[in-house]
């Protein structure tokens, strides 16, 4: 099994992104926990262009589908910041809406995420302590676009892949270089949720 984590770049006036810090740092300093999977595990950056919705649009699927080619991935746990939200949360569903078009004329309107058993993985981390929450929008921008296209390449090619999202609150650093007054969590306590969202995803593959 080939297991694929994403991030997002900066972004708008932002001149971090904690899911670029945390995918980064998990893929130079894979935690010890992951130490028996590392051959099984991808990590990588779904960069885009900021210039417009188009722009945006075209640059972040050039970026996914390279990755995804590079890698073949029989799962994808994309990851994107929600600036504005205090919890890690697990998206549940991906809407044919990108900032007011549909994202694939000829898809449905909706997917549900294909991560197995989310609300127990929500336990899990809430046991440990992690602020984890199922969520049901991911919005209408790039990380609901990304986690469609994910669920629509599932379906309409014979890869069988499985796809689900985390979004994060902003980082620690994030919010200092920032000088942002927004809720945060350390990069330890996401890294330790990624942990156990990948085992919790090998466990039940």
């Amino acid at each position: 099994m080939k297991l694929l984590v994403t991030g997002f770049p900066k972004f708008d006036r932002f001149e971090e992104n904690a899911t670029q810090t945390l995918v980064e740092s998990m893929r130079d300093d894979l935690p010890k926990e992951l130490a028996s999977l590392a051959d099984h595990l991808a990590f990588g950056i779904v960069h885009f262009e900021n210039d417009d919705s188009a722009t945006q649009k075209r640059t972040m699927l050039q970026s996914a589908h390279h990755l995804l080619a590079e890698h073949e991935p029989d799962v994808c746990l994309f990851c994107g910041l929600a600036a504005s939200r205090s919890w890690i949360t697990l998206e549940t569903i991906a809407i044919n809406v990108f900032k007011g078009d549909r994202i694939d004329p000829d898809g449905p309107p909706a997917y549900w995420a294909t991560i197995p058993e989310q609300e127990e993985l929500v336990a899990t981390l809430r046991a440990a302590e992690i602020p984890a929450k199922l969520s049901y929008h991911a919005g209408t921008h790039l990380c609901n676009h990304i986690l469609y296209t994910g669920l629509r390449l599932a379906e309409t090619s014979d890869r069988g892949m499985r796809c689900g999202f985390l979004h994060l609150p902003m980082s620690n650093t994030q919010v200092i270089h920032g000088d942002e007054d927004r809720a945060f969590i350390p990069l330890g306590m996401t890294r330790r949720a990624l942990t156990m969202a990948i085992q919790h995803v090998v466990d039940r593959a």
